[in-house]
C-alpha cells in the first residue's frame, strides 16, 4: 500500500462525514490512526494516578494536560510501524494542535491538516436523522435541538481556534462537506496530490 510521506490532521463540523473520510484513505495509504478522543476516554476509564488527573481535568469539559497528550502522542509516533504515516483523528483544542506541530518539527516530518465544513442547519438535520437511525444510544441523549446548538457553538468557539492556528501555518484546508462522500474524498485526494508534489 502506498505511503503519503508524511502525516495527516483531520477535523471536521459535528456530523461532517470525518471517520467516514478517514477510513476511506486508510484504504487507500498507508495510515495508523492516532485518536486522542479514544485516548482520553480510554483514561476517565482507567483507575490510576493517570485516570484520576483525567477525571479531574477532561472528565469536567477540561482540556486533557498536556503531560499526558504528550506522552500519548509520542508513544504512538515512535511505536508506530515504519512502513505507516499518521492520521490524526482528534487534537481539536489549540494546545493539542501546537503540541503535535512542535513533536512533528523535532522529528522533520510533514503535517497536512483538512477540516470538513458544514453549514449549521446541515448539522441539525444529520443529527437529527441519526437519533432516528440504528445508532449508538448517546445520540438519542445528545442530538436534541438545544444540545445541537450547544455543541456547534462550542465546535465554533474551541475547534475554530485549531483551525485558525493551522491556517497561519499554511497547512491547512478546508473541504465542503455538503456534497456526495465521493466528491469530498475527491477534493480532498486533489489536496494531498499537490502537497506531494510541492514537497
Amino acid at each position: 500500500m502506498e505511503r503519503l510521506g508524511f502525516n495527516i490532521v483531520l477535523l471536521g463540523m459535528i456530523t461532517s462525514g470525518k471517520d467516514t473520510q478517514a477510513n476511506i484513505l486508510k484504504k487507500m495509504f498507508a495510515l495508523k490512526f492516532v485518536e486522542t478522543g479514544i485516548y482520553s476516554r480510554k483514561l476517565l476509564k482507567e483507575k490510576s494516578a493517570n485516570g484520576d488527573w483525567a477525571r479531574r481535568t477532561t472528565g469536567k469539559g477540561l482540556p486533557l494536560p498536556t503531560i499526558l497528550l504528550q506522552k500519548f502522542l509520542v508513544s504512538e509516533i515512535n511505536n508506530r510501524p515504519k512502513n505507516k504515516d499518521l492520521l490524526f483523528l482528534g487534537g481539536r483544542l489549540k494546545p493539542e494542535a501546537q503540541l503535535l506541530v512542535k513533536i512533528m518539527k523535532q522529528k522533520k516530518e510533514g503535517l497536512l491538516a483538512f477540516y470538513i465544513t458544514l453549514p449549521d442547519k446541515e448539522v441539525y438535520k444529520r443529527s437529527l436523522v441519526r437519533k432516528e437511525g440504528n445508532m449508538k444510544e448517546i445520540y438519542k441523549v445528545l442530538d436534541d435541538k438545544k444540545i445541537i446548538g450547544k455543541r456547534i457553538k462550542w465546535h465554533k468557539d474551541q475547534v475554530g481556534k485549531t483551525v485558525k492556528y493551522y491556517q497561519k501555518l499554511r497547512i491547512m484546508h478546508k473541504i465542503n462537506g455538503k456534497q456526495p462522500i465521493p466528491k469530498v474524498t475527491k477534493d480532498i485526494l486533489k489536496v494531498i496530490k499537490k502537497y506531494k508534489k510541492n514537497n
